[in-house]
């Protein structure tokens, strides 16, 4: 995906074959959000499903800059961001992928961000990350509450088996590699 394109994400087919190409050895995944405004949840419920499934996700409340050490630490030079995502025309539950530079160009992130995304991105660079994609799901209610909607649930458990899918894959193809199941 070249920096500033972006693809809008319908079947979990799709959507393994866009995350198989953007999630490597050197990719660090962060969920993003608020744990008080319903469907911004979405990036941290994720994270929490994710964890639950024994795979890495840096879980990052009240958005991206306040994981910003636990990034620089992983050592990525890649990251993939899932965090709910404010863009026209987007039917809530609907999920994109964008570059970071289409993020900053196209869309708005729904959690409460303290800087701006560009802001981020530029530190984020300066810690050794040199790709950031954005891994978004519409929206479809923003206010304050303990409840994700089903919609975006149902895109949260399809992210959820689409990165499944592709890291369980991943293991798989570096252990083969390394003769370990031998």
């Amino acid at each position: 995906m070249p920096p500033g394109s972006d693809t809008r994400v319908f079947s979990k087919r799709e959507l393994i074959e866009v995350l198989a190409n953007l999630i490597g050895e050197d990719t660090v995944i962060a969920g993003v959000g608020s744990p008080l405004r319903m469907d911004d949840r979405a990036g941290l419920v994720f994270c929490d499903k994710l964890l639950a499934k024994g795979f890495k996700c840096i879980k990052c409340e009240y958005g991206l800059e306040n994981c910003i050490n636990e990034i620089r630490e992983s050592g990525a030079v890649r990251l993939v961001v899932v965090d709910a995502v404010l863009y026209e025309g987007a039917e809530p539950g609907e999920i994109v992928v964008a570059s970071g530079d289409a993020l900053a160009e196209k869309y708005s992130l729904a959690t409460t961000h303290t800087l701006p995304v560009k802001t981020v991105l530029r530190i984020l660079g300066e810690t050794g990350v040199r790709e950031v994609y954005v891994v978004g799901i519409a929206p479809k209610q923003l206010g304050y509450g303990l409840e994700v909607s089903d919609k975006v649930a149902e895109s949260v458990e399809k992210l959820v088996e689409a990165f499944t899918s592709v890291l369980a894959g991943k293991q798989g193809r570096s252990s083969g590699e390394r003769g370990d199941d031998a």
